[in-house]
């Protein structure tokens, strides 16, 4: 039975990561009940709807990015009867049993963007991610006068209510970073829910000098928004 402020659904966008997404689908029906959505970015390692029998499922004919998968969910999210979209990676890096703890975050602020917060400065991350999510949370911080502690992660709770949140032009990660520039412009909240740093042995879809150089784009284009 839901609350009455919220009524989620989990989002999980994936893009060739077939085994690790059916793990964090078991993982995640064992410890709640709450509905998933699954939107396939093009994917090419044969993952179909019917390996995902108690989900709901979005496929991408192309690759588009990150940002477009989270933004197709949203979109369907927003236009069904949930509230708010707690939105996952595939790759394992984030730990379904925090699942209660952002839907409990958003009972408390409904109109809150709630994000994860990892400690940027664990020996488990890898230094270059360290040092480039420290920098953009910074710079995210001063462009946008909030308190940014996390730039980059995906775990998150999305309120549904009003789509100007995710309405941005990025497609890729950079679209995790433009939602800061919207929630700025909305004047919204932003909850900040402690997360573990994971780090497992799939491969990362992140570039480093070419989503470096993305980012600063962002950052440039949000002066026109």
């Amino acid at each position: 039975m839901y609350p009455l402020t919220v009524k989620p659904i989990i989002l999980i966008p994936v893009f060739n990561g077939r085994d690790s997404l059916l793990r964090l689908i078991s993982e995640i029906q064992a410890i709640c009940s709450y509905p998933i959505l699954v939107v396939n970015d093009g994917s090419q390692d044969q993952l179909t709807q019917s390996d995902l029998p108690a989900c709901s499922y979005i496929e991408h004919d192309h690759n588009m990015g990150k940002g477009a998968a989270l933004k197709t969910g949203l979109e369907y999210a927003a236009r069904s009867v949930f509230t708010h979209a707690v939105t996952l990676d595939a790759d394992g890096q984030h730990d379904p049993k925090l699942i209660e703890d952002f839907v409990q975050a958003s009972i408390r602020s409904p109109q809150a963007l709630c994000v994860g917060r990892r400690d940027l400065l664990k020996l488990e991350m890898p230094v270059h991610r360290m040092i480039s999510n420290n920098i953009t949370s910074l710079i995210l911080s001063l462009r946008t006068a909030l308190r940014i502690y996390d730039s980059q992660v995906g775990y998150r709770c999305y309120p549904l209510k009003d789509s100007r949140l995710w309405d941005s032009i990025e497609d890729g990660f950079q679209f995790e970073s433009a939602v800061f520039f919207n929630a700025a412009k909305l004047k919204m909240k932003l909850a900040w829910q402690w997360i573990p740093v994971i780090y497992g042995t799939e491969d990362s879809n992140i570039h480093l000098i070419k989503d470096t150089l993305r980012f600063i784009r962002t950052v440039f284009r949000s002066f026109k928004w």
